[in-house]
């Protein structure tokens, strides 16, 4: 797959997006099967003229003879997502840092994305939504592109008011560095851990000790770049013991350790990993 990654170019952006990817086929016989895993990011898709089928961690996409526009973004999820490609397609994919999403979204994460991949309808009626789509799609250039979804998202910027606690807790959870269990982070913030549950499942969709096994997994696919054994790579990545790095391993990409690194492939300068199941005309 031809994969495109671009950065943030503005300031105030990159506080809340790690970055976009493009996907465009012209070819009609494309198709390609693959599973994406769970990531501390949330994924936000906007396609142009297709059909899609959303099932519970399966999503399918096919170009479609219809002229629409189709957003759908993925929910924090705990396991690997099917996912289906065929025919031409023509998307840009932005991926939210932990809480970035809520900062262009007029309603909780909650209920944007209760589920692990559904329509995204929030930004339809949104002033100037119709001319961004339009310019958008009305180029081809990418790097125009970056810029025109950029000035849009500016414009619907609207600063969510989050409690510093659950921002502290969020980078506490994510800093594999620094280990630290439920209990010791909500006693530092002063608050109980049903408090900072409530606080993860409004704002980031999952459960606190979710969070934190998806920041080890994703901190675990970093570690193996670097050729470490499986027992380092468990150690560093702040799993307590093997037993407890295999059974995350299986919920969350389903497979070992070991075998999940065999089969991985690795898109858009090694930010995304997919496992190829079917490569069609890849």
């Amino acid at each position: 797959m031809d994969i495109r990654t671009y950065f943030p170019r503005h300031p105030l952006l990159r506080q809340y997006i790690s970055y976009y990817y493009f996907l465009v086929v012209d070819d009609p016989d494309f198709n390609v099967t693959y599973y994406s895993f769970p990531n501390t990011t949330t994924p936000l898709n906007i396609h142009k003229n297709i059909e899609t089928k959303i099932e519970p961690y399966a999503t399918s996409i096919a170009e479609s003879k219809e002229q629409n526009n189709v957003m759908l973004v993925q929910g924090m999820r705990k396991q690997p997502l099917l996912a289906n490609l065929k025919g031409r397609l023509d998307k840009i994919t932005i991926h939210f840092k932990p809480l970035g999403l809520n900062q262009f979204i007029s309603k909780p994460f909650a209920d944007i994305a209760p589920l692990d991949s559904q329509l995204f309808t929030d930004w339809c009626h949104a002033p100037g939504y119709n001319h961004f789509i339009a310019d958008f799609y009305g180029t081809c250039d990418l790097e125009r592109r970056v810029g025109i979804l950029e000035a849009f998202l500016l414009s619907i910027y609207k600063p969510m008011i989050i409690d510093p606690l659950l921002i502290n807790a969020v980078n506490a959870l994510a800093d594999t560095s620094n280990e630290q269990n439920i209990q010791q982070i909500a006693q530092e913030l002063g608050i109980s851990t049903k408090t900072l549950s409530r606080f993860f499942t409004k704002h980031l969709g999952i459960t606190a000790i979710g969070f934190k096994n998806i920041a080890r997994f994703r901190h675990s696919l970093q570690v193996n770049q670097q050729g470490k054994t499986l027992t380092d790579i468990g150690y560093e990545s702040n799993f307590c013991d093997q037993a407890y790095f295999i059974n995350v391993y299986k919920q969350i990409a389903g497979a070992s350790p070991g075998a999940f690194f065999k089969s991985i492939s690795k898109f858009a300068d090694d930010q995304l990993v997919f496992k190829l199941l079917d490569q069609g005309t890849v």
